[in-house]
């Protein structure tokens, strides 16, 4: 029975992963640049030619320092609504760089309804006349639509010329994970957000396999064992999810967008048989009972046979030696990518006459100085900020469970630390193609419309969105 927040401690082991689903581990090789700044070639080999020689010297490179630009002038940052550390940081950076003059333009105290969609036209109106800031927050914004407009400046020659931006310093496959087929870096994660799943402990037990190596998992496979344990099990209010089925297909759409939607080539494959089966496969889940949406916690014995939980959270409770859950591992795609949330995320406006002072202003936000402050809510990128993070949480969890600790502080870094290295993607599919998807799926699991007339629906909204 599950009475409160409790997970089983689990050993990630690097092993294949269920059904399809690759097994979101990530090579050692991150890919990304050493703790030496740049280099450049020379504008000459440097080799001669020497009768009688059988090799040539190879090519030497010049180091080239990092020049910092004037720190004097102005920035001005456009966000929905300004949290703690980015005021914060704005004042300490002005103190820091007294010619320099930050502005925070905070569209909202907070997020509203309707604040979302105003946020979005808003700025579109200010790019489309040349008046957006320099810096430009990503949450809530359509990242494929503002980097194929060319709204968002390339990032990844700044990354490179900046000395400290390094594997010992940062976690580079997370400040990269957003990196385009051509290199091209748009926006730059200042945390990284990423969903988990886990098992029940309990029901898992029962279960006939053995599924303790699973590093990884994507979330239609990771759904077919939780329906096995619900199915095997004798107990009763066993349920696979506490999810709705809009929720649920969402889940299961995002698992294999690629199938349904290709937003670089403005295709959408929504109206195909396979997602008519899709949504009719979940309709019939819900009325037989699976889903866990709608149940009455305090007065009744109920099993998850698994549970999605986002990152700092789940890493406190995935060391639970109590009954709760088992097999606590970041959430992957279907094509085993272990992806984080593009709304923690900044960029640079390619219209500003300011990108130099832009990328001091995102530097800062990436130094130890910021990343370690007690605002930050989340894994940050810095490797010292995600120790004070792990810190911080480490002390707010053990406090909330009486003191009871689930496993030391250094075990409870380790696991954050792992999950981070696990990082290899960035999903950056625009917010309001899946508030469409959603919104029209919604109408089908409340019997508006069929599933055949929800996929024609979606084919066309869709289109026009991508050809707008």
């Amino acid at each position: 029975m599950r009475k409160g927040k409790s997970l089983l401690w689990v050993l990630l082991m690097a092993a294949s992963v269920l059904c399809g689903c690759g097994n979101g581990a990530v090579s050692e090789d991150k890919g990304v640049q050493s703790d030496v700044p740049m280099q450049e070639s020379g504008g000459t080999s440097g080799t001669e030619e020497r009768w009688g020689a059988e090799e040539k010297t190879p090519d030497i490179q010049e180091t080239v320092p990092y020049a910092q630009p004037e720190m004097k002038g102005e920035i001005t940052i456009s966000c929905l609504f300004a949290e703690e550390f980015l005021n914060t940081a704005a004042e300490q950076f002005m103190k820091q760089y007294p010619d320099v003059k930050v502005t925070v333009n905070g569209y909202k105290e907070s997020s509203g309804e309707s604040a979302v969609e105003d946020y979005r036209t808003y700025l579109n109106t200010k790019i489309m006349t040349g008046k957006a800031e320099d810096i430009l927050f990503t949450g809530f914004l359509p990242i494929t639509r503002y980097s194929e407009m060319g709204v968002f400046e390339d990032l990844s020659g700044y990354i490179q010329k900046t000395p400290e931006l390094n594997d010992e310093n940062y976690f580079m496959n997370v400040l990269q994970a957003a990196k385009e087929d051509g290199g091209e870096i748009y926006i730059v994660p200042y945390m990284a957000r990423f969903d988990t799943l886990a098992f029940s402990a309990e029901l898992m037990s029962e279960h006939r396999g053995n599924e303790s190596n699973m590093q990884g998992i994507c979330f239609g496979a990771a759904m077919d064992l939780a329906k096995q344990l619900v199915d095997e099990t004798d107990k009763s209010n066993a349920f696979l999810i506490q999810l709705n089925e809009v929720s649920y297909a969402h889940y299961l759409i995002k698992d294999s967008i690629g199938r349904f939607i290709d937003a670089s080539s403005k295709k959408v494959n929504l109206d195909s048989p396979e997602y008519v089966a899709l949504l009719e496969s979940v309709k019939a889940l819900a009325e037989k009972g699976y889903f866990g949406s709608d149940i009455d916690f305090y007065n009744m014995e109920y099993y998850f046979a698994a549970e999605c939980d986002y990152d700092v959270q789940a890493a406190y409770y995935s060391m639970d030696t109590k009954n709760g859950v088992n097999h606590c591992m970041p959430l992957t795609d279907a094509e085993g990518r272990t992806l984080i949330k593009s709304n923690s995320c900044v960029a640079i406006n390619s219209a500003s006459e300011n990108k130099d002072l832009s990328w001091e202003f995102i530097r800062y936000l990436l130094s130890d100085q910021v990343q370690t402050s007690p605002s930050f809510h989340g894994p940050t990128v810095s490797r010292k900020g995600l120790e004070a993070v792990a810190e911080r949480y480490y002390a707010l969890y053990q406090e909330g469970n009486g003191g009871a600790g689930f496993g030391s502080e250094a075990e409870y870094k380790a696991v954050l630390k792992s999950w981070m290295e696990q990082i290899n993607g960035c999903d950056t599919l625009d917010a309001a193609v899946m508030d469409l998807v959603d919104e029209e799926n919604s109408k089908y699991f409340s019997g508006q419309q069929t599933a055949e007339e929800t996929a024609r629906r979606l084919k066309r909204q869709l289109e026009q969105y991508f050809n707008e």
